[in-house]
């Protein structure tokens, strides 16, 4: 038995002009799909990577932190400059470490360099985090030298300077995101950094932007105290009166040392000089004082911590 000869006709050519369509209709709309899945796939590596690289700065700039030099040791037995934080700004940040090695022959005996971490934000789109040191060698018992220029971002003078991470979105369009926070607007008294980087290597398309905070707590910072005084006027017949200053404190709780000045000059005398200059009041936390005459009278107290750092209370009374 034979087959109909409409039975072996196979397709038209209309038939297959349409099947073929469908089938690149099917093979376009499947790469789409692909070309885009590839896409979002590189668009969220790229931001897995920089929020990897900002991850490495803020663990390298805790650790620099931690070996935050305070004190900084210019001798063996002296304590030159206690501050650590040279620079504490939104974007800008510039302190003291100890070095992990030193090099042989050095003078600088505590090994201490600087370490500044500053935004560049020419490209509001692509911050660029710099970390740029200041090393010397030449120091022994005198301060350490001047920092460099921190005009622009990197800035020459530093010893080596290097891109810590980039990405960064904290200055875009208009938003002022500080980059560090300080727990103070005095450096003497920072006990605490907080970083916040806005991480976005495409802004305006693919994955949303990310946020990583860190906070480090300054353990090794020597803050100056806070010098507080009360007077108390005994006899206004007599001008005496009673000066106490065992109000103030240490934030590390180390003892001070309490100078007074009775009417001092504009510039306060140096009273740890030989011979003591006679415009020198007297030392201690609660003292006696007669007063030259009646009326008004200028009273100082300077305290200072083992390391030198001086805190000043004024106060002008009518005896």
């Amino acid at each position: 038995m034979t087959r109909s000869a409409r039975d072996q006709r196979g397709f038209t050519l209309i038939e297959v002009l349409i099947s073929a369509t469908i089938m690149l209709i099917v093979l376009g709309a499947s790469m789409t799909v692909m070309d885009a899945l590839g896409d979002n796939s590189r668009l969220t590596q790229q931001h897995n990577d920089a929020q990897d690289r900002a991850r490495v700065f803020t663990d390298r700039m805790a650790r620099n932190l931690r070996n935050l030099a305070s004190p900084s040791l210019f001798s063996e037995n002296y304590y030159a400059t206690p501050e650590a934080v040279d620079k504490a700004e939104p974007y800008d940040f510039v302190f003291r470490v100890v070095d992990e090695e030193r090099p042989g022959g050095s003078l600088n005996l505590a090994n201490v360099k600087r370490v500044r971490y500053c935004l560049d934000a020419t490209d509001p789109s692509n911050g660029v985090l710099h970390q740029q040191e200041q090393k010397w060698t030449n120091q022994s018992s005198s301060p350490p030298p001047a920092m460099p220029s921190t005009a622009a971002c990197p800035a020459v003078g530093w010893t080596t300077s290097r891109r810590v991470t980039d990405a960064l979105v904290n200055r875009i369009e208009g938003r002022e995101a500080p980059l560090f926070v300080f727990n103070s607007a005095d450096p003497t008294r920072i006990t605490q950094v907080r970083s916040q980087m806005y991480v976005d290597p495409t802004p305006g398309t693919g994955p949303v932007e990310t946020r990583l905070g860190s906070g480090v707590t300054l353990r090794n910072q020597n803050r100056v105290p806070v010098a507080r005084a009360d007077i108390k006027v005994t006899s206004i017949v007599s001008h005496t009166a009673v000066l106490n200053g065992s109000a103030s404190e240490d934030p590390e709780g180390m003892p001070l040392t309490y100078q007074w000045y009775i009417d001092p000059p504009a510039t306060l005398p140096d009273c740890e000089a030989t011979p003591k200059p006679s415009s020198c009041g007297p030392e201690g936390v609660v003292v006696d004082v007669t007063l030259p005459s009646t009326g008004p009278h200028t009273i100082v107290l300077v305290v200072k911590d083992p390391a030198g750092l001086p805190d000043t209370y004024t106060e002008t009374r009518t005896f």
